[in-house]
């Protein structure tokens, strides 16, 4: 059994796509904010998880697939960089 992803695509997340990323709160339970990804690449720099506000992209001794994200709702002009392997893919209704 196969399950459509897109044209050529097979489960990786690109440009469109939501996710959700775990998000820093102080004093109670962290919550997991949705984003939209608005590119992908491979780089040694990006945001720790879970994110702390304001954001700050830290550099890595190695590379790895990050996507750049846009917070939903919140402050949808910031765009920063994430792990993919820190990201949960979602679906949108």
């Amino acid at each position: 059994m196969s399950v459509f992803t897109g044209y050529g695509r097979k489960n990786e997340i690109d440009f469109g796509d939501y996710v959700k990323i775990e998000m820093l709160r102080y004093g109670v339970p962290n919550e997991f904010y949705i984003h939209k990804v608005v590119g992908s690449l491979e780089s040694n720099t990006w945001v720790d998880v879970p994110v702390k506000w304001p954001e700050e992209e830290k550099i890595h001794n190695k590379m790895e697939k990050v996507l750049n994200v846009i917070c939903c709702g919140v402050d949808e002009t910031n765009v920063y960089r994430v792990r993919e392997s820190d990201c949960t893919k979602i679906g949108v209704d």
